[in-house]
């Protein structure tokens, strides 16, 4: 199995489609959890024929996943391929347990670089002024976009700014509602184990 994370809206989804559209034209299928539909499919073990590759987004929201995953892979590993993507809580529940030890490679995906953008193959200095001449006009657009806009792909893109405010606005909110109040439930359960190893010894 493959596993794809990284912060949010960095283009996971996309990436993971792209990579089903072009190796394996018309043989995957795309199950997000978030969606009541794949949810049931996914429970109830029901799949589409001659596919060789599933892509599930957002399953590590599931409180077995990793068991499912495992039982999934083990029995089906010889006809067809796993795809999981999530957030940046993917990353972190991964690391519990060793259920899925040996069975997936991890990879984690970043917003756009200037180096990915631009193409270029000059060499900078860390913590040195970035000076362009006039026929690296281009990069230097490009930089300003990135310094201004960020590397988000959708932000980047539009290049509102207008657009810019409501992505931070609606990133911000979900990152406290979500993302940190669900890591800090992680720290409270393992604070929960520390104090129950002490009862017990």
């Amino acid at each position: 199995m493959v596993f794809i994370s990284g912060p949010r809206q960095v283009g996971k989804t996309t990436i993971s489609k792209e990579i089903g559209g072009k190796l394996f034209t018309g043989k995957f299928e795309y199950l997000n959890w978030d969606n009541r539909e794949d949810r049931k499919n996914i429970l109830d073990g029901v799949f589409s024929a001659g596919k060789k590759l599933f892509i599930f987004d957002e399953v590590h929201k599931f409180k077995n996943w990793k068991n499912y995953l495992k039982g999934e892979y083990d029995k089906y590993k010889e006809k067809f391929s796993i795809l999981v993507t999530g957030s940046a809580r993917l990353d972190i529940y991964r690391k519990g347990g060793d259920s899925l030890l040996g069975r997936y490679h991890s990879y984690r995906l970043h917003p756009l670089s200037f180096h990915e953008l631009s193409g270029a193959k000059i060499n900078y200095t860390p913590l040195q002024e970035l000076i362009f001449s006039d026929c690296d006009k281009q990069e230097k657009n490009i930089f300003d976009t990135l310094l201004k806009f960020g590397g988000f792909p959708e932000v980047f893109v539009k290049k509102s700014e207008k657009e810019l405010r409501r992505w931070h606005n609606e990133r911000v909110d979900r990152m406290i509602k979500e993302d940190i109040r669900d890591v800090e439930n992680i720290r409270d359960l393992s604070a929960g184990i520390k104090n129950k190893e002490r009862l017990i010894f």
